[in-house]
């Protein structure tokens, strides 16, 4: 077994604080959006009220939104509170990043992996979001530093594999789709044995956290439905699978693309001579002229340290598309797939991209190259942390407009057209501090008292008496680019004697004041 570098624990501990500081840098700026609304309510529910939601819907998130529950009973709702345990996330991401690249290739490409991981824009932005994306790569990270732990100490005993078999259950409870990496696990195991007793252990492991697993399989296959809206969205395109599923945008895709083909043809050039060797073949055809060998005489790293490990370019290829394909296989069948689903393979494509990185023997080339790398990710990181980075969501905005002009005993009333993740009422409950005070006159059944995410509201005309004694009101429209405002409710307010004194134009919406 090789000694682990002295310098590797100091190099992943100062990148894991980068990585969570680079995460958590600005992450209050951009506005709650729908998916992090649905975190922040349930939340926000008693316990027995986010039991019985579960029960109807997202009980694929149960897990995290128990955990956010008492987070947010801790430490509050605001922005920066409810998306720092992503950041923490990702430094636990790029730590296991940085020790799993060492053990299985060198301290450089080890640095460099951990290098890209920090800045990759699929990791910083799941490292803002208050969703469970950054925890399923975290524990997707440690799950396959406790396989090689396992393969490393050639022990087919159950105890040996009891570690993974519990961490594999909760990367499951955390995440539903990252369980696909026990495929790519498995690839990777018959890469180095094919020991019946070793593929025993670890398939008893697997069976284990499936069956511990169980009961949220058989609820995540009754709620199959919540995701239907999938089959709509042309979500399986060339922008998302080459660009937006890690890369943010086209200048870094085809660096990394690119870097990634390097890595990928030297390691199957690598692959290929090792096996000829074995079999006593000659492989004089597969030497690179003395040249390129020489310029590239790094290309050993890319075949396994020791016997009995896997090589790292095969753990990382395997863990980044093999979820891939079986993702996008099932989405044939039924929609499934779109790219926050695959955010536990984005620590593999940096340790794919920190591999091709450490190809070229003079480190100047290897810096260049990590700095091009880096440079290309900055414009991805500075558009996340803008106000309308989520989906253009602007209930911050919303928020702030009515908190400046409305007082205290004005009625508020919200667009109820547009579909119920992107309407303007959620900006009320993500940020409930502005709307202290107002009359929300429409609301029938709040979201605690609900089977389902939202709000019940009625139509303006059900609850036309509330107006009676309200002088002014707030009406809160949805509004796409370059188009007029909806106007829900609107007529009727005019039919009850309101006129437009005021707008205020907002980046998805429009804040109407109307008074009589």
């Amino acid at each position: 077994m090789s000694r682990r570098d002295p310098r590797t624990l100091r190099t992943a501990a100062i990148l894991s604080i980068v990585g969570f500081a680079l995460a958590t840098l600005g992450s209050w700026i951009p506005s709650f959006w729908g998916d992090e609304a649905a975190s922040i309510m349930s939340a926000e529910r008693p316990l027995p009220s986010l039991f019985v939601m579960l029960g109807n819907v997202d009980a694929v998130h149960g897990t995290y939104y128990l955990f956010l529950h008492f987070w947010v009973g801790a430490f509050g709702a605001s922005p920066l509170s409810v998306r720092l345990p992503s950041a923490l996330a990702v430094g636990a991401a790029v730590f296991g990043v940085v020790l799993l690249a060492e053990r299985l290739a060198s301290y450089r490409i080890a640095l460099l992996a951990g290098c890209v991981c920090v800045l990759l824009p699929r990791v910083t932005y799941m490292g803002e979001e208050a969703r469970s994306y950054a925890m399923s790569a975290a524990f997707a990270v440690w799950l396959t530093v406790l396989l090689v732990r396992a393969l490393s100490r050639r022990d087919t005993r159950l105890i040996r594999w009891a570690p993974y078999a519990l961490l594999l259950a909760a990367s499951g409870y955390v995440f539903l789709f990252t369980l696909l990496i026990v495929v790519a696990h498995g690839v990777v195991i018959l890469t180095v044995t094919r020991s019946g007793r070793v593929l025993r252990a670890w398939g008893i492991a697997v069976a284990a956290a499936v069956v511990a697993l169980s009961p949220l399989i058989y609820w995540a296959i009754r709620e199959r439905k919540q995701i239907s809206y999938l089959q709509t969205a042309d979500a399986v395109n060339a922008q998302s699978l080459g660009v937006d599923q890690w890369f943010g945008n086209l200048g870094l895709a085809i660096v990394a693309w690119g870097l990634i083909a390097v890595a990928a043809v030297f390691a199957i050039r690598a692959m290929v001579r090792a096996r000829s060797r074995r079999r006593g073949e000659p492989t004089d055809a597969l030497q690179l002229p003395r040249g390129r060998a020489t310029a590239f005489r790094a290309a050993g790293i890319l075949t396994p340290r020791e016997p009995g490990l896997p090589s790292l370019f095969v753990v990382a290829a395997t863990w980044a598309f093999i979820p891939m394909l079986l993702l996008l296989a099932g989405d044939l069948v039924s929609a499934m797939y779109t790219v926050r689903y695959l955010s536990f393979a984005a620590p593999a494509v940096a340790l794919l991209i920190g591999l091709a990185l450490a190809l070229p023997a003079r480190r100047w080339v290897s810096v260049v190259g990590l700095v091009a790398v880096l440079a290309a990710s900055v414009p991805s990181y500075v558009y996340q942390r803008t106000p309308f980075a989520k989906n253009e969501s602007d209930w911050a905005q919303i928020a702030e407009t009515v908190k400046t002009h409305a007082k205290a005993g004005d009625a508020i009333v919200f667009d109820q057209t547009i579909k119920p993740s992107r309407r303007p009422r959620l900006a009320l409950r993500t940020y409930p501090a502005a709307f202290a005070g107002l009359n929300d006159v429409t609301l029938a059944v709040p979201f605690q008292k609900n089977t389902w995410w939202w709000d019940q509201v009625h139509t303006i005309g059900a609850v036309a008496g509330k107006f009676r004694d309200i002088d002014r009101v707030w009406a809160v429209e949805y509004r796409l680019p370059d188009q007029h405002a909806d106007t829900w409710g609107m007529s009727q307010l005019r039919a009850l004697g309101y006129t437009v004194a005021a707008e205020y134009p907002g980046h998805r919406s429009v804040v109407y004041e109307l008074t009589r």
